[in-house]
């Protein structure tokens, strides 16, 4: 008999789904920036060419649509093919709502039960009323009472956010080193989640635009050198610890390199759900040694989104690179450190 799907098991069927999707969007939305270099300055940057908007606006839409993958895939490993719908439309309802990376996983988990729900309570009817299932019942109010669930969802999450932002405004007041670190550990602390997207808007939001140009400014430089440490630090800690992970974990290492060198922190998400006390810990620390770094050495970053594709927008390459390496191998070390070797565990017989 086939094992019931643990929240583990679900919340890794919607992460394992989404990841191409952020890899494809990151990747794309870095070439756009690195093919329009020469007009950084410019406030179109990122889409002054053809070839750059089309990119820009092929990556805009890969990674608009890892909420609803990510919440979909959730509900679908809880209720199968019914509940793909509702958690898609619950992802979609993060993203407008505000909620982001943590409200898509809690409504992907919602939209999963209430549908698993409705089909024990619809399992007595007749045959006849199948078609009323399929077309009705799941689909409609499923979403129905899904959307329902999701106002309550961004109604706690959205204050958090707005509670966070001000928090970074007053502090950005201060020293550049603190604001780094802060920044640093934010974004790796939900890895793509509301906390991690409040850190870094507040840094796009502080590339200013002076006569049509856009300036470059060091929150963005701390946030762009940081967020590559935290996926790139997990695929390095596979490699150096390999006896510390389990193969699955290996394999994610793979991809989490990709991801980090694109700036894309949700490679670490396996990780860190499979050892959150170990890994979360680590990824933050490695993060914010990264962006402390950074403000201490006063780098910028004119584009709104970092990775090694736009490495030539930083006012001061060598020293962003130093920074990051720095940031990671302090994650990856600790990471080693930290976690006992990976036993595997004999699946229990049905």
């Amino acid at each position: 008999m086939k094992k019931r799907s643990t929240v583990y098991q679900d919340l890794m069927t919607g992460v394992t789904h989404f990841i191409p999707f952020i890899v494809a969007g990151g990747v794309l939305i870095s070439f756009a920036f690195l093919f329009d270099v020469k007009n950084a300055s410019a406030a179109t940057f990122g889409a002054t060419n053809p070839i750059s908007a089309w990119l820009l606006n092929i990556g805009s839409v890969a990674m608009g649509m890892m909420l609803p993958i990510l919440s979909g895939y959730i509900a679908f490993s809880i209720a199968d093919r019914p509940g793909l719908l509702a958690g898609m439309v619950a992802g979609l309802l993060a993203k407008d709502g505000g909620s982001g990376f943590l409200g898509a996983i809690a409504g992907g988990f919602a939209a999963g039960y209430i549908i698993k729900l409705l089909k024990h309570i619809t399992k007595g009817l007749p045959r006849s009323f199948e078609g009323a299932k399929t077309l009705i019942i799941f689909p409609v109010i499923g979403v129905l009472i899904t959307g329902l669930a999701m106002i309550g969802v961004n109604v706690v999450v959205n204050p958090i956010m707005t509670i966070m932002n001000n928090f970074l405004q007053n502090l950005s007041e201060g020293s550049a080193i603190v604001l780094g670190a802060v920044i640093g550990a934010m974004v790796a602390f939900d890895m793509g989640g509301p906390v991690n997207k409040v850190a870094y808007l507040f840094c796009v939001a502080s590339l200013t635009s002076e006569a049509g140009t856009t300036v470059a400014s060091i929150p963005m430089g701390a946030v762009g050198c940081s967020g590559m440490t935290i996926s790139t630090s997990c695929a390095l800690a596979t490699i150096l610890f390999p006896k510390k992970f389990s193969q699955q974990l290996k394999d994610s290492g793979k991809a989490a390199l990709i991801m980090g060198m694109s700036f894309i922190a949700e490679g670490a998400i396996p990780f860190a759900i499979e050892h959150p006390k170990e890994v979360i810990p680590s990824i933050m620390t490695g993060a914010a040694v990264a962006g402390g770094l950074a403000g201490l050495f006063k780098l910028t970053l004119s584009a709104p989104i970092g990775g090694v594709f736009t490495l030539p927008l930083t006012n001061n390459i060598f020293l962003y690179l130093l920074c990051f390496v720095i940031g990671t191998l302090v994650s990856t070390f600790m990471m080693g450190a930290l976690l006992k070797e990976h036993v595997e565990k004999e699946e229990a017989e049905a």
